[in-house]
């Protein structure tokens, strides 16, 4: 596809235009660049199957929101009816706006955040988030991304490609790291071939490289995003999820060959990759999923702020302290900070997914 449609967001005027490919330069900074500020999504009954299952949806959130407030800002968006007991919740430093959602996985419905190589503006990009291959009813948070950037003074694209912005990995060198089974998949992309993919993300996200892994297609509502799996600790430098030997065999199966694939292969720069493992808690031992998922617990789905790391706690004390360490010499400038949480994983995701982290 050698022409994109974008639609440009210019002073919240959305303006329609096919950009040859040379002229929408764009760059995604790397997690561990500084950023302004956090965004999170306090969630509603409607993504909950009962009472008691939202309560404890909400306090994780909480939890995690007032965690990253202590080093940087979070923009915790909820509905109206929901805004007072969000702000009684929550740190100073916890700003509660409003916006129509249900869903708190806002790393897959917000905006992902670029750089204009030309003008050097912060963007912000709408993946055109489709309930993970229309999984689940339409009830809202497709419209969340352009709420935000509405309420926003960025500039903004409108990409062609639908996908989530947990299916992104990268090491901010160029490298792209990402599963088959949830962006090249006719639930997203009908008709997209891994060539106009990758052309777009190369526009669109300014990367050059491309490691792919196969995934599990309806493994998961995600189809096995990126970021409970494998994640650039640096560049050169992965962090790769083990399963807990109860695990499913089909899990393990995908382990090895990410592993495989990892092992074999090296990054923008031509640097072959640092496998470090990181074994998952026992899912078995958390409790049951929700109606709609299977139980996700990886401590590769953390989030890095400025000047820390945020990282889940399961509750089971040899694989949490190992985690533990292992952050702690991963990332040694960083306050390495755990959270605890059990809903979540059980909801299917994690302190990542319930994140958006907003370049400066």
């Amino acid at each position: 596809m050698a022409i994109l449609n974008l639609d440009l967001d210019n002073d919240s005027k959305l303006v329609n235009a096919d950009i040859p490919q040379q002229h929408a330069r764009y760059t995604l900074l790397p997690e561990h660049a500084p950023h302004s500020h956090t965004l999170m999504a306090y969630p509603s009954i409607e993504s909950a199957d009962d009472e008691p299952h939202l309560h404890a949806l909400q306090s994780e959130i909480v939890g995690i929101a007032n965690a990253i407030s202590s080093f940087e800002p979070v923009h915790l968006y909820t509905r109206d009816e929901l805004i007072d007991q969000a702000k009684s919740q929550t740190s100073s430093n916890v700003i509660v706006r409003p916006a129509l959602l249900n869903e708190l996985w806002i790393r897959d419905s917000g905006p992902v955040y670029v750089r204009n190589a030309s003008t050097c503006q912060r963007t912000a990009i709408n993946f055109n988030f489709n309930y993970w291959g229309n999984k689940l009813p339409f009830k809202g948070d497709e419209h969340l991304a352009t709420r935000i950037i509405q309420q926003t003074n960025d500039q903004s694209i409108k990409s062609r490609l639908t996908m989530e912005g947990g299916a992104i990995e990268h090491d901010g060198q160029g490298t792209f790291l990402g599963a088959e089974s949830c962006i090249i998949n006719d639930n997203r992309n009908k008709g997209w071939t891994k060539a106009d993919i990758e052309t777009e993300l190369k526009t669109i996200l300014g990367v050059s490289h491309f490691i792919w892994i196969p995934g599990l297609k309806n493994h998961d509502i995600t189809d096995y995003h990126i970021d409970a799996l494998a994640r650039f600790t640096e560049p050169g430098v992965i962090l790769l999820s083990k399963p807990f030997p109860t695990a499913p065999s089909i899990v393990h199966k995908a382990y090895d060959e990410t592993r495989t694939i990892l092992q074999n292969s090296k990054d923008a720069k031509g640097r072959s990759l640092t496998i470090y493992d990181c074994e998952e808690p026992d899912t078995t031992a958390l409790g049951p999923p929700d109606a709609n998922n299977e139980v996700v617990a990886s401590y590769a789905n953390y989030l890095l702020v400025n000047g820390g790391v945020i990282i889940p706690k399961f509750g089971q004390e040899e694989q949490d302290s190992k985690a533990l360490e292992l952050f702690k010499r991963l990332f040694p400038t960083r306050e390495v900070v755990q959270v605890k949480i059990n809903m979540l994983p059980r909801t299917g995701g994690g302190i990542h997914c319930a994140t958006q982290h907003v370049p400066l």
